[in-house]
């Protein structure tokens, strides 16, 4: 079994890099996803040690084009919507284009991609992409800069399981059911940490998923972050924002040196989607 363990919104406060970098100094941390239009981006593109990925965002702060080019996911501000609802609803109305999600997409790798790094994969800012249409447009715009791995954010939830969390999965894996895929551009089996963020981000509750479901591959999500005095405030333009709350938590639980057993005892083998088809390929042989 593999897995990936991917900090998300890398480039959104210095916070978040030094979590990564603190991280994956200790070997837990393999993977992270860079927002193109955070504040921190070009810091953020220098971290090492981890593969770095794109978090395709159309949510929150200033696209990276011309506001009049993406008409239809900006408000009279010229900002992303800033809320997840307000997205959804206008996507539901059947007033997303989807071109001009893909030009904007396509204009934040690119970004990535000027800044010397070689994207290993692409998510996105709360999973938008996995919404029917959209995952498609995420596969064209990963393949087209030869990216071969998109997050699917496919987590089996209990059925029983109705809190907050176990309803954002549900709703992420129903999505599931209408995503096909692209010929050269895979995804994980499962993920984790979806349902299970903050303080449930526990190896416990990590090998007792694994033990139930037995993935091929699975990638863990998390956001973890390193604050310190002084840090700047998280970017006003990306609106309201609760993650900042989930950085310690996810931070102390990650550091915690019982992921190390947990891991060892599954059989699991961390690593990155930069280094996946080799290591697919050496264990098959």
């Amino acid at each position: 079994m593999f897995v990936v363990v991917n900090a998300d919104d890398l480039g959104l406060h210095p916070a978040v890099r030094r979590a990564v970098e603190a991280l994956a100094g200790s070997g837990v941390l393999t993977s992270s996803s860079l927002l193109a239009n955070g504040p921190d981006l070009e810091a953020a593109a220098r971290v090492q040690g981890v593969g770095l990925g794109a978090h395709l965002n159309i949510l929150r702060g200033r696209p990276l084009g011309p506001p009049a080019e993406v008409s239809s996911l900006v408000g009279p501000d010229g900002l992303f919507l800033g809320g997840y609802a307000k997205l959804l609803a206008r996507y539901v109305l059947g007033r997303v284009d989807m071109g001009q999600v893909e030009r904007e997409w396509s204009r934040q790798i690119q970004r990535i991609v000027d800044l010397g790094v070689r994207p290993t994969h692409c998510d996105s800012e709360k999973h938008v992409h996995a919404w029917p249409g959209l995952m498609s447009a995420a596969c064209r715009t990963a393949k087209r800069f030869g990216i071969k791995w998109v997050r699917r954010p496919r987590e089996r939830s209990p059925l029983l399981r109705l809190d907050l969390g176990g309803i954002r999965a549900k709703f992420l894996s129903a999505c599931a059911l209408f995503q096909r895929p692209t010929p050269g551009v895979g995804w994980p089996d499962l993920v984790w940490g979806v349902a299970d963020q903050g303080r449930a981000l526990l190896p416990g509750a990590f090998r007792r998923y694994i033990e139930r479901h037995r993935p091929g591959l699975i990638e863990v999500v998390c956001h973890p972050g390193l604050a310190q005095p002084g840090d700047p405030p998280l970017p006003p333009e990306f609106g309201p924002m609760r993650v900042s709350g989930q950085w310690a938590d996810e931070y102390g639980l990650l550091s915690d040196p019982a992921w190390t057993g947990v891991l060892r005892d599954l059989g699991a083998e961390l690593t990155n989607y930069g280094r996946l088809g080799r290591e697919k390929s050496k264990a098959q042989g």
